[in-house]
């Protein structure tokens, strides 16, 4: 875990840490260790969210401390990020659920993110970050990014990142190409990203991994009463 320490004085001129609460995290334990990113909210008037991508990594044992190298890759305005951040912590919840890991939360100023929820996330922030976008092109945007698959989405980050990624960059580029393709349409309109002609599925394959776990799930019915269990005499 990432731990946060506060130091106050006391005992005269003793200072003594105290172990904070760990980071807010999606699926991130330690941002330091981590490739992953960190979103940030500001404070004040001109309240703003910044997402940085953090190259964390492990300290060799040479280092008595290590700083990991940090990208800003989006500042908006922290509105913005209020209409679309529970539509991230839905989505990622869901699929933590799926995989048995704890489920995440946003935090007050700072929240670490896995990486590749990571860049999930500023495909949606770089289409809606500039300030002309309106709330009905916020609602289509919402809808077309759920409509894209997770594989999809970081295509579209490692393509928008590679030629526009930093954060003073708003609305160049493939950031551009990303506000025209997830706020195009209406929330009423039948055509979304989600509903493309032509996708489907594969014929079904058997998984065998499944018929394993039924086979060992009913041999240990068939094993019989357990340690304590005491026959009934016959008459």
């Amino acid at each position: 875990m990432t731990w946060r320490w506060i130091s106050t004085a006391s005992n005269g001129n003793r200072i003594d840490p105290i172990m904070a609460a760990p980071l807010p995290n999606f699926d991130c334990a330690d941002i330091y260790q981590e490739h992953a990113f960190l979103v940030e909210l500001t404070k004040g008037r001109d309240a703003k969210v910044q997402v940085f991508e953090v190259y964390g990594r492990a300290p060799t044992a040479r280092e008595p401390e290590w700083a990991p190298e940090t990208i800003l890759r989006c500042e908006a305005e922290k509105a913005v990020w209020d209409a679309i951040s529970a539509e991230f912590r839905t989505e990622f919840n869901r699929r933590l659920k799926q995989d048995d890991k704890p489920v995440g939360r946003w935090g007050s100023d700072q929240t670490a993110v896995q990486r590749l929820f990571g860049k999930e996330l500023l495909v949606l922030l770089w289409a809606v970050e500039l300030p002309d976008v309106r709330e009905e092109e916020i609602g289509v945007a919402i809808r077309n990014w759920h409509g894209l698959k997770p594989e999809e989405r970081w295509w579209l980050y490692t393509m928008t990142a590679a030629a526009t990624g930093l954060a003073h960059q708003a609305g160049m580029g493939w950031r551009g190409a990303l506000r025209q393709a997830l706020c195009f349409g209406t929330r009423n309109d039948a055509f979304h990203l989600g509903a493309v002609t032509g996708r489907g599925k594969l014929e079904p394959r058997e998984n065998s991994a499944f018929a394993e776990a039924k086979t060992k799930k009913k041999s240990r019915k068939d094993e019989g009463p357990g340690l304590f269990f005491v026959p009934t005499p016959a008459e």
